[in-house]
């Protein structure tokens, strides 16, 4: 028996020293991988050696960088997570710093924010280094992005097509003429037909063109060899104004790149080829030529990390004297930062440079931006806005008549190494405009709710009264002065993290709600004003809450306190312009009415009720979200069958499904859903979106009568790669409230 046992150990620490072995191998290829730049190889050994034992810091970081390093945000997310959770940011503090920026590239900004903020103690010792300098601009940058979110421009932005992109990468795409693109592709100069994902590391940029054949590309064909010499990078295409010199890029395997130049004469590339001179700086990177006229000069825009500049690659451009361009200028703060500007392209029709940066205010990682200039002066830049820019990567900005190219390595791109890994060329038609305009009252709904919050037992408190003489604008205002009240109070007795998280939870209150709120009135009123102005008559239907302090009645009398000083803010709102509309004495007719829905208070039994204790029943975010109005829906009415107390404005459609939980089998194509309209007035489905990719639903564009059973369908689009999960449909409708939600079980 103990001769069993003796050899059961032997063997089973035999088995441990094999697997030991075999991780430390495995571990061994993926870092001499990731020392050569092939992420995602590394990414494959690592996961290997991974799954002989997980519990491994190091290794599972590794293998962060990796999956972060080709682009799959949603893995590397979890991962730097899982490095967080366990190290607490003490070996690793970078985990907790690429978890946060992978929240942001997964477009979960609010998440983001708040990870930022709780991260940037383990960066105070050094304020002005590079990492707190960062998170305390993507703080603000994960603000902005849900404000840019919510104007989404009138853009179509579509994948160029495969005659162009492949499973690799495609990047830099412009015109040479109306019917042929030049773009560069990082392929494996081996690759075969099929598009097989082989070793990265044997991967080159190309330089590839491709003409067009009605409305699609063909196949791109690769320019000669004199300009994609072997064992160099080659890239970044571009013409000279008179259409007699080519600009691109030739970068060595360290991608240290220089601008070089050829001739060309009759469509045809005349050797030698030539280093641009005054642009190139030995030991430094110039990249990304475009080369325009400006002022009647020919002007060379680049990117460099040349000496001089304010970061890591920064936007340059030189004038050209002659034949030489003159030493190249830098255009200063409103255009470059301490990261990266990249891909200038000038746009002569709006004397406008556009470039990608990594540091400005955006949704993701690069972000394309514009300056309005002279080359005199340049002016603050702005953010493209969505869909033109996303959560992950967009540059390479490039107009030609009607059409914009730009690079991205968004969700749609092609790819066999994860939905994010690989940059695609897309483009857009340009409308007439692509400003985000709001003029149904279709638009207008979408944009709700808006959501108002109050301080408690404001405005005017301790009265039973049901209006007040005050404005919303003044509730908010004194409503921000109590923000470091709130710190205070809801801080109070803590220490160390729990301090700082429950002032964080404060800080997201007044930014994420509070200061929100006003922002999104100020932003919907001016179209309220539009729609009115058109000879509509318009009903806000308003609902209010309160927190559980005081008892009901009361709340009721509070909450359409609340709703009268948002309704004071529209009389008052720009001198009174909304004051007639709202007094039925509008010259067009047109009138503005209310329902006031004073629901009172939530049954929550996570806010106290107990006054003594101030901590929760006031000062907590959780007490503070209940004590809100919500603007939830806006209809058309006829103002000859309503009375003004808006009586007749009662009947509301109402959305009902036959089950509240629909199955579908993933061996179907199509599931029909049955809907009736079970309320007293017509059911308009503005919207009916699923959160589950492979589907999309088609529902009816007409209003649907009342009580009438019509059929939506939710049909699949996509292979379904795992049933593990539920999917849910969210309606966005003309009742009350405008939202619902449908959850689809996959068997």
């Amino acid at each position: 028996m103990k001769i069993k046992i003796c050899i059961l150990f032997f063997l089973v620490g035999s088995l441990i020293k094999i697997n030991a072995q075999s991780q430390s191998q495995l571990i061994k290829v993926g870092d001499q991988l990731f020392n050569e730049k092939d992420y995602y190889a590394a990414s494959l050994w690592y996961k290997q050696a991974l799954d002989i034992d997980s519990t491994l810091l190091e290794l599972k970081f590794k293998y962060a960088e990796s999956l972060r390093m080709y682009n799959d945000y949603a893995k590397a997310e979890w991962q730097y997570f899982s490095v967080y959770k366990d190290d607490r940011g003490k070996t690793y503090p970078l985990a907790p710093f690429w978890y946060s920026m992978m929240l942001k590239y997964n477009g979960n900004y609010l998440e983001a924010k708040k990870s930022f903020k709780r991260i940037k103690r383990h960066f105070t010792n050094d304020r002005k280094g590079f990492f707190y300098q960062k998170i305390m601009q993507e703080i603000e940058s994960c603000e902005k992005a849900i404000e840019i979110m919510k104007d989404t421009l009138l853009v179509d932005v579509k994948n160029i097509g495969t005659g162009i992109n492949t499973y690799n990468s495609e990047l830099g795409a412009n015109f040479m003429n109306d019917s042929l693109i030049i773009y560069t592709s990082l392929r494996d100069e081996k690759m075969k037909e099929d598009n097989q994902v082989t070793d990265t590391s044997l991967y080159l940029t190309r330089l590839f063109t491709s003409s067009k054949n009605n409305s699609d590309w063909n196949q791109g064909k690769k320019l000669p060899e004199n300009i994609n010499i072997p064992n160099y990078h080659i890239a970044n295409g571009c013409l000279s104004p008179d259409e007699k010199t080519f600009y691109f890029n030739q970068c060595d395997r360290n991608l240290s790149c220089k601008i070089y130049a050829v001739a060309i004469e009759n469509g045809e590339w005349k050797p030698p080829v030539y280093e641009v001179k005054n642009v190139n700086i030995e030991g430094y990177t110039s990249s990304q030529p475009f080369v325009t006229e400006v002022n009647n000069k020919e002007v060379l825009f680049f990117s460099s990390n040349r000496p001089g500049g304010f970061g890591m690659m920064d936007i340059w451009y030189a004038q050209k004297n002659g034949s030489e361009f003159s030493s190249p200028v830098n255009p200063g703060i409103n255009i470059n930062s301490i990261e990266d500007e990249i891909t200038p392209f000038y746009n002569l029709k709006d004397s406008s440079l556009y470039y990608s940066s990594n540091w400005h205010y955006g949704l993701g990682g690069f972000d394309i931006f514009k300056s309005k200039t002279d080359l005199i002066s340049f002016q603050t830049s702005k953010n493209l806005g969505f869909p033109i820019n996303t959560s992950v990567n967009d540059f390479y900005y490039y107009e030609h008549n009607n059409m914009v190219l730009l690079t991205s390595n968004r969700k749609g791109s092609m790819a066999k190494k994860g939905e994010t890994c690989c940059n695609d060329i897309y483009f857009y038609e340009i409308p007439d405009t692509i400003e985000p305009v709001y003029t149904t009252l279709e638009e207008l709904n979408r944009y709700l709710p808006v959501k108002l919050y109050f301080h408690n037992d404001f405005p005017d408190p301790r009265t039973r009264d049901t209006t007040t003489l005050q404005t919303y604008a003044q509730t908010y205002k004194d409503y921000t002065h109590l923000y470091n009240k709130y710190r205070r109070e809801y801080s109070e007795g803590l220490k160390n993290e729990e301090k700082t998280n429950a002032e964080i939870e404060i800080d997201e209150l007044f930014s994420n709600y509070i200061d929100k709120g006003i922002k999104d009135l100020i932003m919907f009123t001016p179209l309220l004003l539009k729609e009115l102005e058109t000879g509509k008559s318009i009903t806000l239907t308003i609902k209010g809450y309160a927190s559980p302090l005081s008892k009901t009645d009361y709340n009721v009398n509070l909450t359409l306190r609340r709703i009268s000083s948002l309704i004071n803010y529209l009389k008052e709102y720009e001198n009174g312009i909304l004051a007639p509309y709202i007094n039925g004495t509008a010259e067009n007719e047109a009138k503005l009415s209310f329902i006031k829905v004073p629901f009172g208070e939530y049954q929550s039994n996570e806010i106290s009720d107990d006054i003594k204790d101030k901590r929760n029943s006031v000062y907590s975010p959780a007490a503070a979200l209940e004590r809100k109005i919500e603007i939830i829906a806006i209809s058309e009415h006829d103002t000859n069958k309503v009375a003004m107390d808006g009586s007749e404005l009662e009947k509301l459609p109402l959305l009902t499904f036959k089950d509240s939980v629909i199955e579908f089998d993933i061996l179907l194509d199509k599931l029909p859903i049955k809907v009736i309209n079970n309320g007293e007035a017509p059911l308009k489905i503005f919207e009916a979106n699923c959160n589950c990719d492979e589907f999309e639903v088609i529902f009816p564009k007409e209003k649907i009568p009342t009580y009438e059973i019509q059929y939506l369908t939710l049909k699949k689009i996509g292979e379904i790669e795992s049933i593990k999960r539920n999917c849910t449909i969210t309606f966005l409708t003309n009742t009350i409230p405008n939202k619902r939600i449908l959850k689809i079980v996959l068997k």
